[in-house]
């Protein structure tokens, strides 16, 4: 496969066109898109798409600008960390506001709570999975990492006997179980560590250790990955559901990468335990420690590759990042389907 076939990706997650490879080529043929570069020519309906993501240079002429106004498909554009930069939209909104609409109804109603419970789930599985893997590695440790599964299992089990409630009934309720599962999760994660990098518990502003401070960058990056696909989905990323609205706060991201951090938080531990990333890569700054820049060299490139790598998750295998897109594009999908209008 060449390098162009490789960073493009046309990927129809209910026709999200996702643009990564420069020298593409955006114009109209036949009254549709045409997406053109060294290796590829594809002919689109705009019918069939709900957006388009742009991730990388290209050339886009006016014509397919306007073909995207009236059809009402969003045009977004991404720097190379997947914050949005820029977006064209319809002067209408029709399609996007009644989405909107939609999903503000769906925030409040039991359908929301089903979904979160779904979400704290995934992550939950994926956490375990984590201790397991490490278990592993570290014969010596098995016992501890099956009687903390054992008790996460618990913990998770008990979101079952949640049912027809309202998020705002149960929101504490779900924060404190999620609560648990965290701190049984990190302190059994912890015993894995080299002694420089065990850390007492999660902080985040500031970092009060190594471990933390990688930690809290990676997620960092995440949050960017994840808006990109709620944006490209036409959700509102200020309507959250087991995160409380917080002005200027993308609340729904906060929901979305729940289930994303396992997977992240594994990067940092193979950085940590493959001896990639050391001490020297942190500096300390008044009361917290902070990546330095040849820290954030290597975590930014190990990132990269991971969102670039092809996994599979739920039987689908493509790249992490398109895994993400999907969580927006699944929930978009579920709200318009689900939700009606009055």
């Amino acid at each position: 496969m060449g390098k162009h076939e490789l960073f493009l990706i046309f990927q129809f997650l209910s026709m999200q066109i996702i643009i990564d490879t420069t020298d593409t080529a955006i114009t109209v043929k036949n009254k549709c898109f045409y997406f053109q570069n060294k290796t590829t020519n594809r002919q689109i309906s705009p019918k069939r798409i709900s957006s388009i993501a742009i991730t990388s240079n290209c050339t886009l002429n006016a014509a397919a600008i306007k073909l995207a106004a009236n059809h009402q498909v969003p045009i977004l554009f991404f720097n190379n960390f997947g914050t949005i930069q820029g977006r064209m939209f319809s002067p209408y909104f029709v399609n996007l506001a009644k989405l909107r609409k939609k999903q503000l109804l769906f925030s409040m109603s039991p359908l929301a709570t089903d979904w979160i419970i779904e979400i704290l789930k995934k992550k939950t599985a994926r956490q375990i999975n984590n201790l397991q893997k490490l278990g592993k590695r570290r014969p010596k440790q098995q016992v501890a990492v099956s009687l903390s599964t054992e008790k996460i299992k618990q913990i998770i089990l008990q979101t079952d006997k949640i049912h027809n409630k309202k998020i705002a009934e149960v929101r504490n309720t779900l924060m404190g179980y999620e609560g648990s599962i965290s701190r049984q999760y990190f302190q059994t994660l912890n015993l894995f560590l080299p002694d420089i990098f065990q850390f007492k518990k999660r902080s985040r502003r500031p970092a009060m250790d190594y471990f933390n401070a990688g930690l809290n960058y990676l997620y960092g990056m995440t949050y960017s990955v994840v808006e990109s696909g709620v944006f490209a989905k036409g959700l509102d990323p200020s309507i959250g559901c087991l995160h409380v609205d917080n002005f200027k706060k993308p609340t729904l991201v906060f929901d979305l990468i729940e289930p994303i951090r396992p997977l992240v938080d594994f990067i940092l531990i193979d950085l940590i335990l493959e001896n990639r990333l050391a001490p020297e890569d942190f500096i300390k700054k008044n009361q917290g420690f902070w990546v330095s820049k040849q820290g954030k060299r290597i975590i930014i490139s190990s990132f990269n590759d991971f969102i670039n790598t092809r996994i599979k998750i739920d039987k689908s295998t493509k790249r992490l990042k398109d895994h993400i897109y999907e969580e927006s594009n699944e929930l978009g999908n579920m709200i318009d389907t689900l939700i009606e209008l009055p």
